[in-house]
């Protein structure tokens, strides 16, 4: 377990008589690129907010590092966050904002702001005063500030809040190359779900205050496995074939030139070699998976977007 750097025992918080988290494990190692998903209202800016000791949990405990969660000087890990809309000085510009954050944190003085800019993609802004700022730049601003003194911990709240197509890849490739370069361990919440699974390495599903699934990237692509499509001049050949060898059923499409097998796809190594040893040429074999989106809408029985 030297390995883990957060977790969580029956972590719960209640709000009188309702429960924002419920007896919620989580289990985040280091280097961990931890989507966390789950609908508005579910308790994901509930459980970051209790992580970064913004609010307090009604029960349980939390471990960063191998330290209680309350004992807050037996820990050295420096965690940024963006929880929720970053609070920016208006008639500031971006430098001048991390300025003011820097302070707030005790941070030492830095002449780094500009590299930061750079990083987030606010280089040509970091002049311009805040209140011009739209939607994405906000954001963009405030994952640099979650980023001042170099944070073990990285928790963002949505951020690609805002932010057209391009800044969205370009937010992505700017946390993955964090944490690859650097290491940093990166948890991370958002309602554009097929975008977390371009690069979360592990998923927390949250729905209504409880963890109800915590799984890593490499499983849930196994049991996401949604069926084998095989284009082939011999589809007939083929589907015969692939019965007699592995008993599985394979349907053949409308154009008679596609094969859908749905039954033991994680069989799909084997009954590719059988039709190349059997000399069928196919034109396309793909195994197809479920979006991360259907996956969640089917485990939490669908209803609202997460």
């Amino acid at each position: 377990m030297n390995d883990m750097l957060l977790r969580t025992e029956r972590l719960s918080k209640r709000y009188g008589q309702k429960h924002a988290l419920q007896d919620v494990d989580i289990h985040v190692r280091k280097g961990d690129i931890y989507g966390l998903i789950g609908r508005n209202g579910a308790g994901k800016t509930t459980l970051m907010k209790i992580i970064n000791r913004q609010v307090h949990q009604s029960a349980g405990q939390a471990w960063l590092n191998g330290a209680k969660l309350s004992e807050a000087a037996s820990y050295s890990l420096r965690i940024g966050t963006l929880v929720e809309m970053p609070n920016l000085y208006p008639d500031a510009d971006a430098r001048e904002n991390l300025t003011y954050k820097r302070i707030a944190l005790g941070l030492p003085r830095s002449d780094n702001h500009a590299d930061l800019l750079e990083l987030v993609g606010l280089a040509d802004a970091g002049r311009k005063k805040v209140k011009q700022y739209s939607l994405g730049m906000k954001q963009r601003l405030g994952i640099a500030m979650a980023l001042l003194g170099d944070p073990d911990l990285l928790m963002l709240d949505e951020p690609i809040n805002g932010m057209d197509p391009q800044g969205i890849a370009d937010i992505r490739n700017m946390l993955v190359r964090l944490n690859r370069e650097k290491g940093t361990t990166i948890i991370i919440s958002s309602h554009i779900l097929d975008e977390l699974a371009k690069f979360a390495s592990v998923y927390g599903i949250i729905n209504e205050g409880r963890l109800i699934r915590e799984v890593s990237r490499e499983t849930l692509e196994i049991e996401n496995q949604a069926d084998i499509s095989i284009v082939t001049d011999q589809a007939q050949e083929a589907a015969a074939l692939i019965l007699e060898k592995t008993g599985l059923p394979a349907h053949i499409d409308g154009d008679g030139r596609t094969l859908r097998i749905t039954q033991g796809i994680e069989q799909h190594k084997a009954i590719s070699r059988l039709l190349f040893d059997a000399r069928i040429y196919t034109e396309s074999f793909q195994v197809r998976h479920r979006t991360l989106e259907e996956y969640f809408m089917q485990l939490t029985g669908g209803g609202h977007g997460a």
